[in-house]
């Protein structure tokens, strides 16, 4: 992996060097208003062909892997900020945070990064889904109906977005069953095999997509899907320092039938309203790079396999680097060589 990461380097730089020098020709042209500067890819084709080579071999490369949630709910972008294109290319996996009817560009998006080697993905939440019926029924939208039909026509509905996608995230939050009742118990196994089984029929039909799991593995009466997952991605988006990851790394060990070789922890990036000082850092430090630093710590009783990213397009508002921190994150997990 290291010659990968040696080459993409190399071939980012001359990137960066052929982006500069585009760059000043854009600045003393002032009067080209209507001027279409072509990019790397056009000005390089054949130097770029082996960037995405070579960045296509990393992504299938063994190194700590990286999920990325993008706020895709606006529809007509006004900054590229608002482009999974624009996202770091090292990033592994993007989950879409509205993925019903993609607009035009987000498709030519997607298509754009795929060829980067990135995937792209969305979540299924059965807390979410189960929240939007409680909601409803409050209300008085929804007189008629179960919460076992509207959850069959929800998971219906959003497996039914799956064809353009790599895959899914399915999330599973919940309570644990060890503070249950015998009803509860057996009523809250009846949804979870009502949920899980429908993404395992999806699965056994698209062996080729990705399925991870998201949430709190130890609130599973059965554990058994997990075994189909490519990671499990443990629910410390919301923990006050990197100390609480092992913790919850630990509590989900807990239970029997948790594969403890594939855990993936999650962050939030700092949040776009500068009076909150909460969101994205762990007291005074960001919590993407203290996750990230974790994330290379040694530890013998689980694996730990990369990091997922909260709202991942907030940082690409930096004074001075887009995704600073996302970027500085991918590479204390996956260093490039040094000289």
């Amino acid at each position: 992996m290291k010659n990968i990461k040696n080459k993409l380097y190399l071939l980012a730089s001359c990137f960066a060097a052929v982006t500069c020098f585009s760059a000043c020709e854009d600045w003393t042209e002032v009067e080209s208003v209507t001027i279409n500067t072509p990019g790397v890819a056009e000005q390089n084709p054949e130097q770029y062909a082996k960037y995405l080579q070579n960045l296509v071999s990393y992504k299938n490369s063994d190194h700590k892997i990286v999920y990325a949630w993008f706020d895709n709910s606006e529809k007509s972008p006004f900054s590229r900020g608002q482009h999974i294109s624009d996202a770091p290319d090292s990033l592994d996996i993007i989950s879409l945070m509205y993925p019903g009817e993609l607009a035009e560009f987000e498709t030519a998006d997607i298509e754009m990064v795929r060829q980067k080697g990135t995937k792209v993905v969305y979540t299924i939440s059965f807390d979410k889904i189960q929240k939007e019926y409680t909601e409803k029924v409050k209300e008085g939208s929804l007189t008629e109906g179960t919460f076992d039909t509207y959850l069959t026509s929800e998971l219906n509905k959003q497996i039914g977005y799956a064809g353009i996608y790599d895959g899914m995230i399915i999330e599973y939050k919940g309570r644990n069953p060890i503070y249950m009742s015998n009803e509860e118990k057996t009523e809250a196994k009846k949804y979870q095999d009502s949920f899980f089984g429908a993404v395992s029929s999806w699965k056994n039909s698209n062996s080729g997509k990705i399925l991870s799991f998201q949430g709190n593995p130890e609130n599973l009466i059965s554990q058994t899907i997990l075994e189909n997952c490519k990671h499990i991605i443990l629910n410390t988006d919301n923990v006050v320092d990197d100390a609480q990851l092992s913790v919850v790394a630990r509590k989900a060990l807990l239970a029997d039938n948790v594969p403890s070789d594939r855990f993936i922890v999650t962050v939030s990036t700092a949040s776009l309203d500068a009076s909150d000082k909460k969101t994205g850092f762990y007291g005074e430090d960001r919590a993407i790079t203290e996750a990230a630093y974790w994330v290379m710590e040694p530890t013998t009783d689980f694996t730990k396999s990369g990091l997922a990213i909260y709202n991942v397009q907030n940082d690409y508002y930096n004074a001075n680097h887009t995704y600073k921190y996302v970027k500085e994150a991918i590479n204390i997990m996956n260093p490039a060589p040094q000289k």
